[in-house]
């Protein structure tokens, strides 16, 4: 008997170490969301031909991924994610250099919304915005075969800021139907990250730099995006308008 009763006592005593323990689950689960804040560190470059060179064999170790699988696994859409950074870098540095470049314009969007779409494991969607990057890519280098041919012309953009770790303007409005280039100019020291799950559209801006985004054509409505490294001050707002 009194055995049992100290058994009981040893139970009652550690009954709320049990209770707290995590089980295999849990700690997995805090281990597969620690791991999805964590972003992928992209290829610098030092010059834009070894940026172009990056960007045309990420592209071909993209290619070879998809063409070896008719359903893409989740291990295999991570991989693509994090190519993607490299491309963000490699488009990035060559625009710095050709910003008159129009032809740079399709590359970046369709990098951009590859980026997301393989973040999100969007199987159909990354196949569509690779095959867009490809025929862009492919498009420029024609092009540059013939670079006297095309004269090129800057387009029209709409700039935001970040400053103090807020957008200015907060809210902006653009015309609807239309595709929308935009400047975003990161003045604060610190980098952030320009998200909408509203357009689709995610990237990080290094402190002191700028970025191009574009989004669109949007249909006439409000779109929400936010800073994802500061959510609580970070916030935004595109109003398309359709033509009166």
């Amino acid at each position: 008997m009194k055995n049992f009763f100290c058994t009981l006592i040893l139970m009652f005593a550690f009954a709320p170490f049990y209770a707290q323990a995590e089980t295999p689950d849990d700690l997995f689960s805090e281990m597969v969301a620690e791991e999805r804040i964590e972003h992928y560190a992209g290829t610098e470059f030092k010059n834009p031909e070894e940026a172009q060179m990056a960007l045309n064999e990420k592209i071909s170790d993209i290619a070879a991924i998809l063409d070896a699988q008719a359903d893409i696994d989740g291990t295999s859409m991570e991989k693509i994610h994090e190519i993607s950074y490299t491309l963000e870098n490699a488009i990035d540095f060559i625009r710095a250099e050709h910003q008159e470049d129009v032809t740079l314009n399709h590359i970046d969007e369709a990098v951009q919304a590859l980026h997301y779409a393989s973040e999100k494991h969007e199987a159909d969607k990354t196949r569509e915005w690779f095959a867009k990057l490809q025929n862009a890519n492919h498009e420029r280098q024609m092009n540059e075969a013939n670079t006297s041919e095309t004269p090129l012309v800057k387009n029209d953009h709409y700039e935001i800021v970040i400053k103090d770790h807020k957008f200015f303007p907060e809210t902006l409005t653009v015309p609807a139907g239309e595709k929308i280039k935009l400047l975003v100019d990161n003045q604060d020291a610190t980098p952030e990250e320009f998200e909408s799950h509203d357009f689709n559209r995610e990237k990080i801006i290094s402190g002191k730099s700028k970025a191009t985004i574009f989004v669109g054509p949007l249909e006439p409505g409000k779109y929400h995006y936010f800073g994802e490294f500061n959510m609580d001050s970070a916030k935004g707002y595109i109003i398309a308008k359709a033509a009166e």
